[in-house]
């Protein structure tokens, strides 16, 4: 069975959103590679998530938000992390940080933090926006497998294990993944190194 294509365009945003906040699992290009997006307050939508990836248990997934202002809605930010947040959002820097509320316990990491990011990509954003919630970012492809920069990537690998819905925007050009970092006081741990250097971190919290 193959996942319905859907082309990659501001007019399709509605219909993607829609499908989003009944609880689907969406592929769509991201700002790095392909992602799986599903509203990440909706316990069913992750479990789908984990199932088509085949993702081994306690392993979190990251989320994105529209903007800052979603973040807080959603997230308790400290002085330190507001500052890597107005500096580089949007863009590839994922916080982990403590939530407000409850989520399903599949993106939640250890110590209770939720790696957060604000994507670069308009559309994204916008997409984001539809849905009113912050989405699933977790990379388009079975657990350990490649990650993939194309739709047809995307479709051999996942149609069969439940992906229903593809947004084709084609092949994407390789880029840096996020910088996941952690911020304690005004010291900066980087968790995962990325697109946004250490030195670049250190030098906007003033270290």
């Amino acid at each position: 069975m193959r996942a319905v294509c859907i082309s990659k365009s501001t007019g399709a945003i509605s219909k993607i959103g829609a499908f989003l906040s009944l609880g689907e699992v969406v592929a769509t290009p991201t700002e790095t590679a392909y992602g799986l997006l599903a509203d990440s307050t909706n316990t069913k939508a992750v479990a789908r998530v984990v199932k088509i990836k085949g993702r081994e248990p306690g392993k979190p997934i990251a989320l994105m938000a529209a903007d800052l202002k979603m973040v807080c809605k959603y997230f308790l930010l400290a002085s330190g992390e507001l500052r890597l947040a107005n500096k580089f959002w949007p863009g590839p820097l994922t916080l982990l940080l403590k939530p407000k509320r409850k989520f399903p316990a599949a993106v939640v990491g250890p110590g209770g933090l939720i790696g957060v990011r604000v994507p670069g990509d308009v559309w994204l954003r916008t997409l984001i926006i539809a849905v009113g919630k912050p989405l699933t970012a977790t990379s388009a492809n079975r657990a350990g497998a490649r990650t993939p920069y194309s739709a047809r990537a995307v479709q051999r690998a996942l149609a069969a294990r439940g992906l229903t819905h593809l947004v084709d925007a084609g092949r994407l050009r390789l880029r840096p993944t996020s910088t996941v970092v952690r911020v304690r006081g005004q010291s900066v741990a980087v968790v995962r190194p990325g697109a946004v250097s250490e030195r670049r971190l250190q030098r906007a919290l003033g270290v």
